[in-house]
Order: structure tokens, then sequence, then C-alpha cells
């Protein structure tokens, strides 16, 4: 169809003049047919650009409450002071064993100087044995000081790695070693402490029996003994034993990031009065090492105490949360 340009009617395609009004259809201009709208060619050197990306959204999930309670706590100057009193008690207490060490030697090389020189020694060869016996004995004390001194040395080493890996400073996985060498030296200590038990109990056996012989009342007073350094020595055993629970119940919250308030008063108590003795202990005016040494384990014991306390609060808050989401 097609429409007449004067009069407008409209016509067959094929008619050449309007049928109404006569005019001729040869000029009149055919309407394109409707073309399908064309795609946008790019050129060959431009690629074909994307549609328009919306702007990413980042989120990031809360950090995990109890995981944070531990490093805040791990990274706290109460645990740093007590970390660096712990190395600040080896120290001490090295040099305080090789001081006395010094004096003791220095006693015994007088006598035997007196004894080589009536042996028909002369002076200088005097002085040469002694120097080689004091290097032999100074080294062998340093070596008995070194081992006596092994579980001290471990929990300063364990504490220090538990501190830098909360911190950042060092690798998150070596906190886990902390722990163990933590855990390694109270294991230590309960032995050293069942096998004291045990020795002393046998050594009172001994004496009483061969008091007995001379005097029958000394069996009373050795079964006191014995019921004493049971007691006396039992709480010393029932406390690495308690350490020992309460570091793995903490081992296991850095792990899980599970809370649990399962810390021992008992052991925070002890570790209390601990420190309190060390403090009239230092009251001895010793040497300048040994008072230093006291002063350090004072630190150590009572920081550890008021840690102990904090840490349970805060565990008993984040059970207490969790209890008051899921009711």
């Amino acid at each position: 169809m097609k429409q007449c340009p004067k009069c407008g009617k409209m016509l067959n395609d094929s008619m050449a003049f309007c049928t109404q009004c006569g005019t001729p259809l040869a000029n009149a201009a055919a309407q394109p047919a409707p073309q399908p709208p064309q795609q946008p060619v790019w050129p060959a050197s431009q690629p074909a650009q994307s549609a328009p990306r919306l702007a990413q959204q980042h989120y990031y999930a809360p950090a995990n409450p109890v995981l944070n309670t531990v490093k805040q706590m791990a990274t706290s100057p109460l645990f740093l002071a007590a970390t660096a009193a712990q190395s600040g008690m080896v120290l001490f207490n090295i040099i305080a064993s090789m001081a006395g060490t010094s004096g003791l030697l220095g006693t015994v090389g007088t006598y035997l100087s007196m004894i080589l020189r009536l042996g028909g020694y002369s002076s200088r060869e005097a002085s040469g044995l002694l120097d080689g016996i004091g290097s032999l004995f100074t080294g062998a004390s340093l070596g008995a000081t070194l081992v006596g001194q092994c579980p001290a040395i471990l929990i300063a080493v364990g504490l220090w790695l538990i501190y830098l890996a909360e911190a950042g400073k060092i690798s998150t996985a070596t906190k886990n070693t902390g722990f163990t060498l933590v855990k390694i030296s109270t294991i230590i200590s309960l032995a050293v402490s069942i096998l004291g038990l045990v020795v002393a109990e046998i050594l009172a056996i001994m004496i009483t029996a061969t008091a007995a012989k001379y005097d029958d009342s000394a069996i009373g007073g050795g079964i006191i003994i014995m019921l004493l350094l049971l007691v006396v020595m039992g709480l010393g055993i029932l406390m690495n034993s308690k350490t020992l629970s309460t570091l793995g119940v903490m081992a296991k919250t850095a792990q899980t990031a599970q809370p649990s308030d399962k810390i021992s008063t008992y052991v925070a108590v002890i570790s209390f009065l601990n420190g309190i003795g060390a403090v009239i202990g230092m009251l001895g005016f010793g040497s300048v090492p040994s008072v230093l040494s006291s002063l350090c384990n004072a630190v150590v014991c009572i920081c550890f105490a008021v840690f102990l306390f904090q840490y349970r609060d805060k565990m008993r808050a984040l059970m207490a949360g969790r209890t008051a989401q899921t009711v």
C-alpha cells in the first residue's frame, strides 16, 4: 500500500494514478522498508569494551572474640613482665651459682696450694696445677648449673615464643611450640617432685628404723616426719599437676577458639603465696645476684597469679555472652 501525496488516499502499490484526484504516482517517493538496527562495528585495533562493572564491595568477617581475647592477654604488659622476669631469674641464678662456685674454688684452692707445697711442688707448679683443676671444676659447675636451670630455661623460651607469636613478630605456629615447652618443663618439675618425695620417704624410713634400735619412741617421731614430708611435698606435686592441667586448657582454647574457665584457683593462690615468700626471702640480704633472682621470681609468681585470675574472668564473660546469644 502507498498513499497519494495530494489527497492522502491509500492505494495499491501497482496503481500509477490516484483514483480519487488523478494525481500521477510515478514521482511519489517510495517509502523504504524498515531496516533492522545495525550493530556498531569496532575497529580491529580496539578491543571491544566490556560492560561497566559495579563497584566491588568487600565484606570482612568479625574477628573471633575468643582468639582476640587470648591475643590481648598474651601480649599484655602483665604477660610481658612475667616473661622478662622469668628470663632475668634464670640469668641471675646462673650468675649467683657461678659466684658461689668461685668463692668455694678460692677456699679449696688455698688448702690445695698448701698441700702441694708440702708435697714438694714449687709455687709455679702448684699454680699451674690449681689453674687446671679450677678450669675443670668451673666447667663442671657451669654444666651442672645449666642442667639444674633447664626447666626454668624451657619456661622462659616457651613464654617468649607465645608472646612473639601473638604479637605477630614470628609465625603463629610457634605458639603451640611455646605451650609445649612450658608443659615439658612442668612435667619435668612434676617428675622431680615425685622422685624427691619417694627418696625423702625412703630416707625417713631408714633413719626411723635405725633410731628405733636405740629408742622405741623414735618410731612415732619418724611417722610424724614422714607425714609432714608427704603433706609438704604432696602440695608441690599437686601444684605441678594442676599447672599442667591449666596449661592444657589454655592451649586448647588458643587452638580451637572454644572458651573454658577451668583455670585452677589453687595454682593461682599458691603462685601468689610463692611470690610473697620470694619477697620475704629477699630480706635475707644475700649476694646481689641472689637478691635479684628472688625479685624476679616474685614478679613471675605474682604476675602469673594475677594473669590466671584475669584470664578466668574473661573466659567466663565470653561463655556468658555465648549462652545469652543461644537463649
